[in-house]
């Protein structure tokens, strides 16, 4: 249970902004030196990114390795932690204002509360994915779980997992997708990341062309929570980078996190 455990311890900017933040700020533990880029056309069956699909069905899984997983905290914690992430990385995947709220939810708002601002970024979301560009998470995979640090206000703990990036561009999309492959590479590592072209068959049986970035790495994610509230939210590792940055935790705690899981993967 968790009461115990606790006791013991560019030209896509707007696109690229706080909900994506979460995902491309990311760092890859292992990078390889081989790049890989495909060209293929193949039938699939309605891209999460194509107008009108049905959100109830999102692809997206976050799960909780038990083969691989070194975890320092309870099971019921790493649970809880599992299903928000879900919901956070759900309502970004969807963009849509009805979920935003839900999203919100689970930024750090107790450390950062400007809507106002924040509430931009969905409308530059929104903005990209009416001009055929669009982010999504399709699998998370935790492999790693930090024990609780304690601050003033809040706790934190550091998660490490598998991701499956998406960036989708429809046909609609004026500009060019595989220009997309440096910012991608620099955030997932060479060899990570991959180019498709393929064709979408949607429910009325018209064909669509959806071309495709998919990166999958191994990156950590920090996890944030009040001190009375079992409410997990969620940063990426390079948040400091924002102009909020230094308001979300102790450079100490952050550091401390980073070291300790460096340290685990040393042995």
């Amino acid at each position: 249970m968790i009461l115990p455990r606790l006791s013991n311890s560019i030209f896509y900017s707007l696109a690229l902004v706080f909900t994506t933040f979460a995902l491309f700020f990311t760092s890859c533990a292992e990078i390889s030196e081989e790049e890989t880029v495909e060209y293929q056309t193949i039938n699939t069956e309605s891209n999460p990114s194509v107008p009108g699909f049905d959100w109830s069905n999102d692809p997206l899984k976050v799960v909780i390795n038990d083969n691989l997983l070194n975890s320092k905290m309870g099971r019921d914690t790493l649970d809880g932690i599992a299903e928000d992430m879900y919901q956070y990385l759900h309502t970004m995947n969807t963009i849509d204002s009805s979920d935003w709220i839900i999203h919100l939810s689970h930024f750090p708002m107790h450390r950062y509360s400007d809507t106002s601002k924040l509430n931009k970024q969905f409308a530059g979301l929104s903005h990209w994915k009416e001009k055929g560009f669009a982010n999504r998470v399709g699998n998370i995979d935790i492999q790693y779980a930090s024990d609780w640090i304690f601050e003033e206000d809040q706790m934190v703990a550091l998660i490490g997992h598998d991701i499956d990036f998406y960036q989708d561009f429809l046909p609609n999309f004026e500009g060019n997708p595989e220009g997309m492959k440096f910012m991608l590479e620099d955030k997932y590592g060479r060899g990570n990341c991959t180019y498709y072209s393929y064709t979408d068959i949607m429910e009325n049986g018209d064909s669509l062309l959806v071309r495709n970035w998919h990166a999958h790495a191994y990156t950590n994610t920090y996890v944030l929570c009040n001190l009375d509230s079992l409410h997990f939210t969620f940063l990426p590792i390079g948040f400091q980078k924002a102009d909020f940055g230094a308001q979300m935790m102790d450079s100490e705690t952050m550091l401390t996190l980073l070291r300790d899981h460096r340290e685990l993967f040393k042995e």
